[in-house]
């Protein structure tokens, strides 16, 4: 299936194919092409990520301060209220956004709830394998190859960024929540 349907249907170049195999519930093997744009990111569990056959990495940042942030313009929005990030404009592809984040073309991207498998396991891997993370706002990997594929709000960096925007995603969705409860 094509990732960012809309996209490919519009002539917006942000559409991917994506393929996954899982062992265990988890990614080992992921590939995401992107056609419009003449990139292949793949990663081998254990053995690196790479675009177009060369090897990638996350970014290293540490702070929030000036990160580029791609993701859903609600979510985006939010967390710059947080942090002082640079938001970049939203990549219709998911897929393609996590890969962005792993060859350090983003520093963080966000994820709003309805995501499925196909649209981030091997995303997951690629960012994984770049030295980066993709979390659930507790902080636990996502879970493949359950009943309902079907996944909440998630939050993808490299390793040295994603306790900071962990953080700034768990005050944000505290005050959502005394918002809505009018604490």
């Amino acid at each position: 299936p094509i990732d960012g349907t809309r996209a490919f249907m519009s002539g917006h170049p942000d559409w991917a194919v994506c393929v996954a195999l899982l062992v265990d519930n988890l990614p080992a093997l992921g590939l995401v092409y992107a056609p419009a744009h003449a990139k292949t990111y793949g990663a081998v569990l254990g053995a690196g990520a790479a675009l177009n056959g060369m090897p990638i990495a996350a970014s290293h940042l540490t702070s929030l301060e000036a990160a580029r942030v791609a993701g859903p313009k609600p979510m985006v929005e939010a967390l710059a209220r947080q942090a002082p990030i640079r938001p970049m404009p939203k990549i219709p592809s998911l897929a393609l956004r996590i890969a962005r984040i792993a060859e350090g073309e983003l520093d963080a991207g966000l994820v709003s709830p309805d995501s499925r498998d196909w649209d981030i396991a091997a995303a997951d891997l690629i960012l994984r394998e770049a030295s980066g993370r993709l979390l659930t706002p507790d902080g636990a990997r996502p879970v493949y190859n359950r009943p309902q594929p079907v996944h909440g709000v998630l939050h993808a960096a490299g390793e040295g960024l994603i306790g900071p925007l962990a953080q700034s995603m768990r005050q944000w969705r505290e005050a959502s929540q005394a918002a809505r409860i009018g604490v």
